[in-house]
């Protein structure tokens, strides 16, 4: 990993809500291929961050790169900070595909026009181009049976990867994921864990938001645990859960010891 160029770089993220930091000065570099799990309890910011990260939410301070482009807000060599214009953040936002919580796809649309319509609308790309794109795409994702059918006929599990196709078609440099397995049945956090897999040994650069010690230990190269707005410490999982630095990790993995015992029976990424 070490010689790998960073596909996304956050550099003191500030976020405020009511003159409330939410996020406090975050510092973290994604490099191309790597995955890279957002551990931490609800509500330390996580999400804000993959909203900020995407300039779906405006950062109050800091800068973010992408594949060393700088995305939202630049700062010359004299220190002077400005701000992109619409056009150049919107040319710049598909280049890191965000998969919500709640997957925001449009239930009356079929799996295929979820897919083909971003493409269209914002790469430009023809209709029949688009179409080749997105059907290659839910055939690897197991759902090439399902192109024609309506979103709002699919399970959470079937619509997830409807979502994380519309994500890949638009050639992300980076995907961010938040909290993959919170809206699905338990019985679904495997094949998810499988697929995000799958997306790994092609290559594909991840930033994975999650409260799920076991989840995460599972799937990443790299884990980054948030709390209060800030990353308070990161590291390979075998070493930084078997040995935290910091009190406030290790408070957190004690709470979460049952989830812990069914880290042991999953075999690291």
């Amino acid at each position: 990993m070490n010689g790998r160029a960073v596909a996304l770089s956050l550099k003191g993220i500030v976020k405020r809500f009511n003159q409330t930091n939410v996020l406090d000065g975050v510092y973290l570099d994604v490099k191309q291929g790597e995955i890279v799990a957002l551990l931490g309890p609800s509500g330390c910011g996580k999400s804000t961050l993959l909203r900020c990260a995407t300039w779906l939410e405006l950062p109050d301070d800091g800068f973010i790169e992408v594949n060393g482009e700088p995305f939202g807000r630049r700062q010359s060599g004299a220190g002077v900070v400005t701000h992109q214009s619409r056009r150049e953040i919107d040319r710049m936002r598909p280049r890191i595909g965000l998969v919500f919580q709640q997957f925001n796809l449009w239930p009356h649309m079929s799996a295929l026009e979820n897919v083909v319509r971003a493409q269209c609308v914002v790469l430009r790309r023809t209709r029949a181009d688009a179409e080749r794109r997105a059907n290659a795409l839910l055939a690897r994702l197991g759902l090439g049976a399902f192109a024609q059918r309506p979103v709002h006929a699919l399970s959470g599990g079937q619509r997830q990867r409807v979502a994380i196709a519309r994500a890949l078609a638009m050639d992300p440099a980076v995907m961010l994921f938040d909290e993959p397995t919170s809206a699905l049945d338990p019985e679904l956090v495997g094949e998810v864990l499988d697929l995000l897999k799958s997306l790994a040994a092609q290559g594909t650069t991840m930033l994975v938001v999650t409260h799920s010690v076991s989840f995460a230990a599972a799937l990443a190269d790299r884990i980054a645990f948030m709390d209060g707005g800030r990353i308070v410490e990161e590291g390979a999982p075998a070493e930084l859960l078997s040995t935290p630095r910091t009190p406030r990790l290790r408070a957190f993995l004690e709470h979460a010891a049952p989830e812990r015992l069914t880290r042991l029976d999953v075999q690291p990424a």
